[in-house]
């Protein structure tokens, strides 16, 4: 998502480029400058603007044609006064003072561009209403998209309403030959104190604990791509569930704090699931991420085994991960739902965490794991043979 933007000035024009006209902007912002080259845009710190300036004499050696600035010595929050395309639009004048001006080579920028199309992540807006439908048999169809649309922007969704058919639901997500993901507990998980139906039950989910948020399996290399949890009976007291969109939350983690992000998506950690009759180890970092973008978080409290780091790095790391933790466990990222009977939520078990309250009572829910490609191959077929404007999701 991309945040407001701050006020700015801009000036555009058009430039000649190897022959044919293109359109450029240039935009300056709080604490860096954004080309925009056609569909691109390019931003660029300020200082590191001044410390690539080319102006020979203040910036680089006359003879030697080496720099001569040491970038330790420009302050951190150094802005220009004003910028502005010249030379035909074929360079850039960013004014730093009255008696200091730095001209680029629009081709230069355009050759170190360094954050090109870089997405700006808002802190996340987690609004109930956004995620929750009512089931209603006569528009099944419109159902299964409004899923379609609700999975795609926020990565689940709420049903009100669908009934106690587990198979059938199953159905609503799977194409013709696919089944659900069978997992060390079975094809279908009972979370009920009194389960007598799943193996390994010896864990956290068949309690009546409170579960911090986290992301199921990250113990295995391929854990599954999504869960459903269906309500079959409410708890008496207690027993909601809190999700979060922490891929969301990593992109703001990263604006806020490069560092924090740096190392939980770099250093790796180590999750251990060890019971009675099951054990699987998994060793990666908590965000991984596909260039820019976050394809899968690992997030589980009590699997994660005990950090070996450089004692260097331990307490830096604590820190990052608090930092994430502190975005993940803010409520207003956050949506807090309360199932009741025939009601289930759809939530991709890569981008969001799940957790549940401590309840009293016999409350009761069914776990169901799909495998992406097939809950998204299933809702875009529908969608493009009802509308065929569905454009491909995102995982």
């Amino acid at each position: 998502m991309r945040s407001v933007r701050p006020l700015f000035r801009f000036v555009q024009c058009s430039i000649p480029s190897h022959g044919q006209q293109r359109f450029l902007r240039v935009e300056k912002r709080k604490d860096h400058l954004r080309l925009i080259d056609k569909n691109d845009t390019m931003d660029f710190h300020y200082i590191w603007l001044r410390h690539n300036c080319p102006d020979v004499g203040r910036s680089i050696h006359p003879k030697t044609g080496e720099r001569i600035v040491d970038c330790a010595q420009i302050p951190s929050t150094i802005e220009p006064e004003h910028v502005e395309l010249t030379d035909s639009e074929r360079k850039l004048k960013v004014v730093w003072s009255k008696d200091h001006s730095s001209f680029f080579d629009i081709s230069f920028l355009l050759e170190n561009a360094y954050g090109k199309n870089r997405l700006e992540a808002s802190k996340p807006q987690a609004k109930v209403e956004d995620i929750e439908l009512i089931y209603d048999k006569i528009q099944h169809e419109t159902y299964l998209k409004n899923c379609y649309d609700r999975m795609k922007k926020f990565g689940l969704v709420v049903v009100r309403q669908r009934g106690l058919d587990t198979e059938a639901i199953i159905k609503d997500f799977l194409p013709c030959g696919a089944s659900v993901v069978e997992t060390h507990f079975g094809r279908i998980e009972d979370l009920r104190t009194d389960n007598t139906t799943n193996k390994n039950n010896d864990q956290l989910g068949y309690t009546d604990a409170a579960i911090n948020l986290h992301t199921d399996q990250p113990f295995i290399a391929d854990p599954p791509g999504m869960q459903l949890l269906q309500c079959i009976r409410r708890a008496d007291t207690g027993g909601s569930n809190t999700l979060v969109n922490a891929a969301h939350s990593a992109l703001y983690l990263r604006e806020i704090d490069p560092n924090a992000y740096y190392l939980l998506t770099n250093v790796p950690v180590r999750f251990h699931r060890k019971q009675k009759q099951f054990q699987s180890v998994h060793v990666g970092p908590l965000i991984e991420t596909h260039g820019d973008e976050i394809k899968q978080i690992r997030h589980s409290y009590f699997t994660l085994a005990p950090f070996q780091l450089p004692y260097w790095l331990t307490i830096a790391y604590y820190n990052a991960y608090r930092k994430f933790a502190s975005i993940l466990y803010d409520p207003q990222c956050q949506y807090r739902v309360q199932l009741e009977s025939g009601d289930f939520v759809l939530y991709d078990n890569f981008k969001m965490l799940h957790a549940r309250d401590s309840f009293t009572g016999p409350r009761h829910l069914r776990g169901i794991y799909f495998r992406h490609t097939d809950v998204w191959k299933k809702l875009e077929k529908f969608c493009q043979a009802n509308q065929g404007t569905c454009q491909k999701s995102q995982i």
